[in-house]
C-alpha cells in the first residue's frame, strides 16, 4: 500500500433517456504499488480500490421501498436505460506517493432502472455499471 492524498474527485453528470440526471462519483480508497512499471511512461502500475457513489435527480417520485438485495429484485422489474448526453465527464486527480499524478475517470457501460423501487428519498433507484480509465504520470509539484 502506497500513500495519496486527493486532489480532484468531481462529480461526473449524465442525462438518461428517461429524463433522470445521474450525478455519478468515484473516490479512491486504497492505493497499491504492483511492483510493475510501465514500459512507455517508466511509471508504476497501481492497484486502486474505489468506492462508487450515485446521486438520482428525478421528477419521477415513489414511496421509499425497503432495502433489497439486487439479486432479489425480478428480472421484469429491470430496464436498461440509455445515456442521452454526458453533461460533465472530468478525470479525478491524486498525488501518489509523492511522486507520480493518478488521474482516472469513469466510462459508463450501462445503466438499469429498477421499476417500482425507490430510495428513501422517493427517487427511483438505478445501478450503473463503470469501467475506470487511468493514466500515471510523473508529479512536478510545481506544476
Amino acid at each position: 500500500e502506497v500513500p495519496f492524498e486527493p486532489v480532484k474527485e468531481p462529480w461526473n453528470e449524465y442525462k438518461l433517456k428517461d429524463g433522470t440526471i445521474l450525478r455519478f462519483r468515484i473516490i479512491a480508497v486504497k492505493f497499491f504499488d504492483t511492483g510493475e512499471v510501465d514500459p512507455l511512461t517508466k511509471c508504476p502500475n497501481y492497484i486502486v480500490a474505489f468506492q462508487n457513489i450515485l446521486s438520482v435527480i428525478s421528477e419521477e417520485r415513489g414511496q421509499p421501498t425497503k432495502p433489497v438485495d439486487i439479486s432479489e429484485i425480478p428480472d421484469s422489474a429491470k430496464e436498461e436505460v440509455e445515456l442521452d448526453q454526458t453533461l460533465r465527464e472530468e478525470w479525478n486527480i491524486y498525488i501518489v506517493d509523492k511522486k507520480y499524478k493518478y488521474q482516472v475517470k469513469p466510462v459508463i457501460i450501462s445503466v438499469y432502472k429498477f421499476k417500482g423501487y425507490f430510495d428513501p428519498a422517493g427517487y427511483p433507484i438505478y445501478n450503473v455499471r463503470s469501467q475506470n480509465i487511468n493514466k500515471v504520470s510523473k508529479w512536478k509539484e510545481d506544476a
